[in-house]
């Protein structure tokens, strides 16, 4: 359906200019509704506004036309100017509620003394998120087809309002939970349909560079949100409190920019709702880079919850800032990694970033025996700088080598298998935990993680040797 769109051109201020711009019009048979002059200090050019109702591929084809116009200087349209603030809009949005994903990690010490908790419950709180997020990225992302991504993505942002209202006020174990499962809801809406929105509203279509920001974005958040949190508890008032109340702010100007995106798309009909699935051809490089998100985010979700917990524990030292930076230097380190390892091409960058994790692991299981502080920062330096490349590589390579007609499916799907490692380890690692004691279920988990590790290496390593991806690598990614 047409719509109206305003452009503004300037152009040569030369005898006949409104003319062939006309013709452009003329030409791909769309009118002019309304011409405009602005005035202009320099005389020799001429600024002009002009209305008119147009489709989408029109539109292109009107602009190609002015733009091959030699007195055309510059062409500018207003929806350009709308929809770069809807894809940021977008973006801040996901960047919003994956802060506030990890805001109580430093704050589940607390939680642990308050209320209680075992090393099993405080697993289960952390985790209980990624329990809601599996089925609400499937239902969701085909739910944003029909009924479109903005109303999505604001039932998301409320969602994460929401959790932070239930953490604001939580008087106990239930509270948390619900707090969790509202933050799961918010993060399934947002990763099922964000990265898709963000697409479609790229200035290029650019998959690969919508893929590459969101991943920025969501370790990004992760990172922050304890390091906020974390500053906020230490130095003011109401420490359990004060961090979901600073959050409730940032979030004002998402749901403002929310309420304000605009994105043309067509309706997908009125298919029944589906499991995800993958197109055959792409199966076993998708299972592959399935896997390896699964693992860097199972270790990944270790350090977020049960380290800051048992800090004080293991190497007698605590406080909420050193919580909260320890919590998020893994995936500060996993941005720096993203940034540099991410430039490697796509075996040597999968090489280096296993070899990280696995480095990782052992300086974990060396850091609990020997009570060290420094040997624990190294560890955390180590999965970083791994996960980073191994998680936003994995994800850009899936996004890219998935048909256009099974993107939407295919994305949602390898975010199933990323949530399932954040919760499904952990949950495994506390329940361990009852029957051979927190120490040794860290061991087994380690071992195990580094066991899957090996075989994921080892996957990359048959994809690239089969040629599959020899046209991808890692600079792809970070593009």
């Amino acid at each position: 359906m047409p719509a109206k769109t305003v452009i503004w051109v300037i152009a040569s201020n030369r005898p006949g200019v409104l003319a062939r711009v006309s013709q452009s019009f003329a030409g791909c048979e769309t009118n002019i509704e309304r011409v405009s002059f602005g005035r202009s200090r320099d005389k020799t050019v001429a600024r002009m506004r002009i209305a008119f109702y147009v489709e989408d591929k029109t539109l292109e084809a009107i602009l190609h036309s002015l733009g091959q116009l030699k007195e055309v200087i510059q062409v500018r349209t207003g929806s350009s100017t709308m929809r770069a603030l809807s894809y940021w809009a977008v973006a801040y949005g996901l960047f919003v509620t994956i802060l506030g994903l990890n805001l109580a990690a430093p704050l589940y010490s607390v939680y642990r003394t308050q209320w209680d908790l075992s090393p099993a419950m405080v697993v289960l709180v952390f985790a209980a998120y990624a329990l809601v997020v599996i089925p609400s990225i499937v239902l969701f992302g085909q739910v944003s087809d029909r009924i479109g991504p903005v109303r999505i993505l604001l039932c998301g942002i409320a969602a994460t309002l929401s959790g932070s209202l239930c953490f604001l006020f939580a008087n106990g174990l239930s509270m948390l939970l619900l707090a969790r499962v509202l933050q799961g809801l918010a993060v399934g809406m947002f990763n099922g349909v964000a990265v898709s929105a963000m697409t479609e509203l790229h200035k290029a279509n650019s998959k690969r560079q919508a893929a590459y920001l969101a991943a920025l974005l969501v370790t990004a958040g992760n990172a922050l949100g304890p390091v906020l949190s974390g500053i906020l508890a230490e130095y003011t008032p109401w420490p359990t409190r004060m961090p979901f109340l600073v959050h409730l702010l940032l979030v004002v100007p998402a749901v403002i920019g929310l309420l304000l995106v605009r994105i043309r798309s067509e309706p997908a009909g009125t298919a029944s709702l589906h499991w995800p699935r993958v197109p055959a051809g792409i199966r076993g490089a998708f299972y592959t880079a399935s896997l390896t998100s699964f693992l860097v985010w199972g270790v990944v979700s270790l350090f977020m919850s049960v380290v800051p917990t048992y800090l004080g524990v293991w190497v007698d030292r605590t406080g909420f800032l050193l919580s909260g930076l320890l919590a998020a230097g893994v995936l500060g380190f996993s941005a720096l990694g993203q940034f540099t390892l991410g430039k490697l091409p796509l075996l040597r960058m999968m090489t280096a970033g296993y070899a990280c994790l696995l480095l990782g692991l052992a300086g974990l299981v060396l850091a609990l025996r020997f009570h060290s502080l420094i040997i624990l920062f190294a560890s955390i330096l180590l999965v970083g700088m791994g996960h980073g490349p191994l998680y936003a590589g994995s994800l850009a390579y899936v996004n890219a080598i998935a048909p256009s007609e099974a993107r939407g499916d295919t994305v949602s799907f390898f975010y199933t298998g990323t949530y399932i490692g954040v919760a499904v380890p952990v949950l495994g690692l506390g329940l361990l935990s009852g029957a051979f004691g927190l120490e040794r279920a860290i061991e087994g988990f380690a071992g195990w993680m580094g066991l899957c590790a090996c075989a994921g290496y080892l996957g990359w390593r048959r994809i690239i040797n089969g040629g599959i991806s020899n046209e991808f690598t890692g600079n792809d990614a970070a593009k």
